[in-house]
């Protein structure tokens, strides 16, 4: 009878274990999916911004000594910094979804 109730014992602590991993794994599961809504949002508004961003802002253009134009250092820096933008927004989309998709 004691062997009996030490194995009752066990099983009532494991399905309990087991309830509290479940709860827990779900948990993690709306977190993950929160935070890949959010980087995927964070990705759209940096693309947005990068495509806005293409037009040149006054003083951006320089004159060449051949009657045309030309993009300034200033232009080329403003794009490299949109897209290097972009670039880690879509690292971290990337990294979010994988954890998500690794809890699914």
């Amino acid at each position: 009878m004691k062997a009996l109730t030490v194995v009752f014992v066990a099983l009532a602590i494991g399905v309990a274990a087991r309830a509290a991993n479940a709860q827990d794994r779900g948990q993690e599961l709306d977190k993950a999916y929160e935070e890949a809504r959010s980087a995927a949002l964070a990705l759209k508004d940096a693309e947005a911004r990068r495509d806005e961003g293409v037009e040149p802002q006054p003083g951006e253009i320089q004159g060449t000594a051949s009657g045309g134009t030309r993009p300034s250092e200033q232009y080329r820096s403003r794009q490299m910094l949109l897209e290097q933008e972009v670039e880690l927004a879509r690292k971290r989309y990337d990294a979010a979804l994988k954890r998500w998709n690794d809890l699914k």
